[in-house]
């Protein structure tokens, strides 16, 4: 069965209005699903989930249907030379591929609590049921103390049926239980609680810097999956491109976190804070 998204842009009461005490899901397009596949690409080790989701999008000029602005992400915008203020948020995408449909979830940075991270997985899962959603496919980086030109991708899923159908593409078991820490563990989680199936895929990567190798890994794993071939080609140039984008957003961050501490002492945690990109 077919599900129509109402567009919540078409008109706009004050009812409408985002109060900020939860997070705010705007849909900009209306989307008719079927058998759906959501697939997650946020920041963690390596950005190996970002960069092959970016690359996706880019690549299948997918549409963007849906962005989520939450009080969990920084009181933080990003001015850009553009002129333009950018707000963290997490943007949906659509494209058809083959018979199903794939919406990629893609953004800056992942909330910032634990209540928060599950706040922002509850309504992702919610909305992606909504649609006509079938199945989540979060990705993620596993650390290991080596490089590979060809990396292993990790398997583990809500179900021994989701399992099954990526270790037939080439996914193996993890060698012992590992911890996934963030929205690429807890989203694929809970989504048999949303009558989803939930898959986290994890490559091995270096994770010192953005990882292109790692990224396409991941790429032909879901093309697999989606019964498709992705074309990884412009990887390693949109991943030199991406980490010069963050060194210097982090370099501005400490410029001005150096500024406002200027005549005060250090605290204990702003030591030890890190950035909000990574």
């Amino acid at each position: 069965m077919e599900v129509i998204l109402k567009n919540m842009a078409e008109k706009t009461t004050q009812n409408d209005f985002p109060s900020f005490e939860q997070s705010f899901l705007r849909i900009s397009k209306q989307v008719r699903a079927h058998d759906a596949v959501l697939l997650m690409g946020l920041p963690g080790i390596g950005l190996v989930s970002k960069l092959a989701a970016d690359h996706l999008v880019k690549t299948l000029k997918a549409t963007r249907i849906a962005t989520l602005y939450s009080p969990h992400f920084p009181n933080q915008v990003l001015a850009e030379p553009s002129g333009a203020l950018r707000p963290f948020k997490l943007s949906f995408y659509h494209k058809k591929v083959g018979k199903r449909d794939l919406m990629i979830m893609l953004g800056d940075i992942q909330p910032l609590t634990v209540e928060g991270q599950y706040e922002v997985a509850a309504k992702t899962l919610k909305h992606f049921a909504s649609c006509n959603g079938s199945e989540v496919i979060a990705m993620a980086g596993y650390a290991v103390n080596r490089r590979s030109e060809k990396p292993n991708v990790y398997c583990a899923a809500s179900g021994k049926e989701a399992f099954h159908s990526f270790e037939k593409i080439g996914c193996k078991k993890t060698e012992g239980t590992v911890p996934i820490v963030g929205m690429a563990g807890l989203v694929p989680a809970l989504a048999p609680l949303y009558g989803l199936k939930g898959t986290c895929l994890l490559v091995e990567t270096p994770g010192t810097n953005f990882d292109a190798i790692g990224a396409a890994a991941l790429l032909e794993i879901i093309g697999k999956k989606m019964g498709a071939k992705f074309d990884a080609k412009g990887l390693e140039a949109q991943a030199k491109k991406a980490q010069a984008f963050v060194e210097k957003i982090e370099k501005q961050a400490r410029q001005e976190a150096t500024k406002a501490t200027a005549h005060a002492p250090a605290t204990e945690n702003q030591r030890d804070a890190v950035t909000y990109i990574r």
